[in-house]
C-alpha cells in the first residue's frame, strides 16, 4: 500500500503569491494563546524559535509532537495573515507513530475506535518501555486478550503468576474462604482440619462440633416394610412401657373387694425396652430417604 507523501519543507507566500521572506510563524496550544513548540527535526531533539522565521524562500522545518496546535501567521511586520485551529501531527497510513497524549472524540453511534485486522498480526498490542515487549497487553487477530503474554491461546489469558487485584489482594493473611474446587487458588493454602462436615450460620463465635461424619449422619434410611428398608433393633427403641391387664395373678376389683366372684384381672406394665416383655408395633408412612444432595468445597486460608 503507498500513501502520499508529506509536504518535506513547510512554505507560505504573501498574498501576492511571493515568498513569504522574513515571516513569522507563531505556534499554540489549541484554542489558547500559550506558545506550544515545535522541532527542528524527527527526533524533537531541539525546539524552534516561537515564532518560527521564515527563510529567503519563506520555508522553515516544522515538525510537531503529538500535541495539537493552533497556527498564527505574520508578516515580518507582525501583520497577521491568518490563523488556523486544531492542527495535529499526520500519522501515516501504514504506522503511524504519536507521541503525546491521544484523544479520541465521537458523538455517533458508530464506535470512536475500530480496528479491524485482516492480517496476521495482532489487532492491539501494549507495550511497556521494551521493544518488542515479550510480556505485553494484547488482542490478537482472533480476538483473544493476553495480559503478560503475547501468544493467548484462550478468550483471556492471564501469564502466570496471575494475581486478583482491588479488594481481594487486601484480604489479610490467613484469611480463611470457600471454594468449590479441589485445590486452593494461587496464594492460598488448602486447609485438612475439617473434612466430610456440614456448615453451621453463628451468630457468635466461630467454632466446630459434633461427632457424626456428613455422609454417616445422612445416609440413605428407609422405612422397615419397603425396599432397602432398615429393620429397627431393641437397642434403637426409645426406653417405653405399656399397661395390660394380667388375668392369672390376684383379683382385682375397683371397691377393694377381693374373691372369684369379683374378678376383674389386675393390672401390670411390661419391662422398658431391653428388658424383656417382647411386644410389636405397627407402623405405615413414607419411607424417608436422608441421602441429601451435596456439593463438596474446600476451605482455603490466604497465604
Amino acid at each position: 500500500m503507498a500513501v502520499l507523501t508529506p509536504t518535506p519543507k513547510t512554505a507560505f507566500v504573501d498574498a501576492a503569491g511571493e515568498p513569504l521572506v522574513g515571516g513569522k510563524l507563531y505556534t499554540y496550544i489549541a484554542g489558547t494563546t500559550t506558545l506550544q513548540a515545535t522541532y527542528t527535526d524527527s527526533t524533537a531533539g531541539a525546539a524552534n524559535t516561537n515564532p518560527i522565521i521564515l527563510d529567503s524562500r519563506g520555508e522553515a522545518d516544522v515538525w510537531l509532537g503529538g500535541a495539537i496546535y493552533k497556527f498564527v501567521l505574520r508578516d515580518a511586520d507582525d501583520a497577521l495573515i491568518w490563523t488556523v485551529d486544531n492542527i495535529s501531527a499526520p500519522t501515516a497510513a501504514v504506522s503511524p507513530v504519536l507521541s503525546g497524549n491521544v484523544t479520541i472524540d465521537s458523538n455517533t453511534p458508530s464506535p470512536a475506535l475500530q480496528i479491524t485486522q485482516t492480517g496476521t498480526g495482532a489487532a492491539l498490542r501494549v507495550q511497556d518501555s521494551a521493544d518488542p515487549d515479550v510480556t505485553p497487553f494484547i488482542v490478537d487477530n482472533s480476538g483473544n486478550v493476553g495480559i503478560g503474554t503475547a501468544t493467548p491461546s484462550s478468550a483471556l489469558e492471564i501469564a502466570s503468576p496471575g494475581v486478583f487485584t482491588g479488594a481481594w489482594a487486601y484480604l489479610p493473611t490467613g484469611t480463611a474462604m470457600l471454594f468449590a474446587q479441589t485445590s486452593a487458588p494461587t496464594g492460598w493454602t488448602k486447609s485438612t482440619t475439617h473434612d466430610n462436615k456440614a456448615l453451621r450460620v453463628v451468630s457468635g463465635a466461630a467454632s466446630s462440633g459434633g461427632s457424626v461424619a456428613f455422609t454417616t449422619a445422612f445416609a440413605s434410611q428407609a422405612v422397615a416394610g419397603t425396599v432397602g428398608d432398615t429393620t429397627l433393633t431393641i437397642a434403637q427403641i426409645p426406653s417405653h412401657t405399656h399397661t395390660y391387664v394380667n388375668g392369672t395373678t390376684s383379683a382385682y376389683r375397683p371397691d377393694g373387694n377381693t374373691g372369684p366372684d369379683a374378678y376383674f384381672g389386675a393390672l401390670g406394665t411390661t419391662n422398658a425396652t431391653g428388658g424383656g416383655g417382647s411386644h410389636t408395633h405397627t407402623f405405615t408412612g413414607t419411607a424417608i430417604n436422608l441421602a441429601v444432595q451435596y456439593v463438596d468445597v474446600i476451605i482455603a486460608t490466604k497465604d
